[in-house]
Parts: C-alpha cells; structure tokens; sequence
C-alpha cells in the first residue's frame, strides 16, 4: 500500500503477477468510494485447512525470497505492508490460530503489520 506508485513495476521487480491491483482515486466498484491509496495484492486463495499456517507457508515460499526486494521498494515508494489472513469457521471448527518464527520475522523486517479478520459460517 502506498500514495503513488507504479504497480507494473512492482509487479517486474518482484516476477510476481498481483491477484488485484488498483491505483489512489480510482473507484472501488459497487460502492460509489474511491480508494484512498495505491494498492497491490497477492492472494493464495481460499483453502479449507485447521491450521492458518498452511497458507502462511505458501505465502512465505512466495515472498521470503524477494525480502530485499521489498525492503528496497519500501523505502523506494514509502510503501506499507499488511499480511491479511481471513479466516470461515464453519461446523464450529476454528482453526488453529498462531503465528511461527519465520512469518514474524519476515513480518518484523519489513515493517508489516498483520489483519486477521473471522467469518462464522
């Protein structure tokens, strides 16, 4: 996340095609708002697990290694880094709910900060 940045060169500086990207002002659609910032996402999609780390590890195969990458870009652009884990609980059955060393520190080092957010089903 960040004001103004191009995401196309994000996207060629890390060899990683976003899931959605959208630019600060342009319309967030359905909903008449516009967004307040220039934003990039990647997405491991939905997955039916009992341990967020699951997907936790399929995020850091993906982005450990570019870790200097996004350091550079961050100081780069003044951008920020939110890891967003959503989490259905359906049949009551939450998942296991923890953060593991790797994460945090990958976390820590770029400066980001974590969003879970939980559905009951």
């Amino acid at each position: 996340m960040g004001d103004v940045y191009d995401v196309q060169e994000i996207s060629r500086e890390l060899r990683i095609t976003p899931t959605d990207t959208w630019k600060m002002g342009e319309f967030i659609r359905n909903t008449g708002k516009k967004y307040k910032y220039t934003g990039w996402l990647y997405s491991i999609g939905e997955e039916e697990t009992l341990d967020i780390n699951t997907q936790l590890k399929k995020l850091e195969n993906v982005f450990l290694p570019k870790e200097d990458i996004l350091c550079r870009l961050k100081s780069k652009y003044n951008l920020d880094f939110s890891i967003d884990i959503v989490i259905y609980i359906e049949n009551q059955s939450p998942p296991a709910i923890y953060l593991e060393s790797p994460i945090i520190k990958f976390a820590a080092n770029l400066g980001a900060r974590f969003d879970m957010d939980t559905y009951v089903h």
